[in-house]
């Protein structure tokens, strides 16, 4: 049974829905948390669903951006009628405040969500958002005391990489898998950036990999806000032409990620592409992505004897949609067929990193599966 509801206006922070979700079944578990877009299934009755399970919650979740009552409005407003109906039925609302968002004047809401005026609220920001995240958790545990945090979640500490080794023998490079948040990852040298084909960095209040190595990697004043853009400057600059090729891998420093995570280099990797009227999408040739990104991080390991790990997102399976098991599976397979026709690499670890659980168990099982690896260590 879920306890916490997420609702949320699409037009306006889906991107944060999408996070809150994902973060909250990480540290509670899976049916803790309903999410409308990941908790019903293809086919269901998408409104029986919705309330059902709203009705069977403890909390709700109003994730309200600058445009949450700005945008036009549709005939029938569902996130008006959520937070109405959960109000109705003595479900806890707590407004989550995005950025820089401020609650609705009591003039501009109608009359069942005036309440919303004089609510308790939390705000997520970019820059504060694992103080935010804990903030919220532990409002969320008070609520609930049903909600307790799984072994493995984020205040557990417990981000060790499962390893998988090569059945060939003189080789010795390692395949593993890094779980939880990129935020915590250190001593990696080499972060893989999936961009688009444009190579322009994602917004910073965007919940993307790109959005968060741009941040994290910027110069930020003492209140968290950025001074200089340093990596999307100089991506900005080492591309002269757009839009690139899919495929295209292209090599910056990293920032202030270098004191904060211990980062040596970034290779941004033209994974996403854009099609009209559909948004971004993984391109087709991913292992292709793979290849090409392995072959500049080689460079870089021959040119720099300190330069030894390097760790990949699952393209395309944020922003792009794709699913997670073939990307995880052609992935693998790319970074296979280099480590065969490369037994010479100074690479010693090359690692995936799984943000959620079900990213981890895909790729376990991916790895398992693969017959030239022997298994974890």
């Amino acid at each position: 049974m879920p306890f916490v509801f997420i609702n949320y206006r699409v037009r306006d922070q889906s991107g944060y829905a999408a996070l809150l979700y994902r973060e909250l079944v990480r540290r509670f578990g899976p049916g803790t948390t309903f999410l409308a877009a990941s908790s019903i299934d293809g086919g269901a009755d998408f409104q029986r669903e919705t309330f059902d399970n709203l009705r069977r919650c403890r909390v709700l979740l109003a994730v309200i951006g600058s445009r949450w009552n700005t945008s036009p409005m549709p005939d029938r407003d569902w996130v008006h009628e959520e937070i109405a109906e959960a109000w109705a039925n003595d479900v806890r609302v707590v407004p989550v405040l995005i950025e820089d968002a401020e609650l609705p004047d009591t003039a501009a809401l109608p009359q069942a969500l005036q309440f919303l005026t004089s609510t308790q609220y939390v705000r997520i920001r970019h820059y504060t958002i694992d103080a935010d995240l804990e903030h919220l958790t532990s409002v969320l545990r008070r609520t609930v005391p049903e909600l307790t945090e799984r072994p493995g979640s984020p205040s557990s500490g417990s981000h060790f990489p499962v390893s998988f080794g090569l059945t060939t023998p003189a080789h010795h490079c390692t395949i593993g898998i890094v779980p939880g948040d990129i935020r915590r990852v250190r001593s990696v040298d080499i972060w893989v950036n999936s961009e688009n084909t444009d190579m322009q960095m994602a917004r910073i209040t965007d919940f993307s990999i790109s959005a968060i190595i741009r941040y994290l990697g910027a110069q930020r004043d003492e209140t968290g806000r950025i001074v200089r853009d340093l990596i999307a400057d100089e991506l900005e600059a080492r591309v002269t032409r757009r839009p690139v090729a899919p495929g295209t891998a292209v090599v910056t420093s990293a920032g202030s990620l270098a004191m904060s995570n211990g980062v040596r280099h970034l290779i941004h990797v033209a994974a996403v592409q854009g099609e009209p009227g559909d948004g971004y999408g993984q391109v087709r040739d991913i292992g292709g992505c793979v290849r090409n990104v392995l072959a500049r991080a080689t460079s870089l390991a021959e040119e720099d004897p300190t330069t030894r790990r390097i760790l990949f997102p699952l393209f395309g399976v944020g922003v792009g949609g794709a699913p997670v098991d073939p990307t995880a599976r052609a992935m693998l397979s790319a970074v296979i067929d280099f480590l065969t026709h490369d037994l010479d690499t100074k690479l010693t670890d090359i690692l995936f990193l799984a943000f959620t659980d079900q990213e981890r168990r895909t790729l376990e099982q991916v790895m398992c599966a693969e017959p030239l690896l022997d298994g974890p260590r």
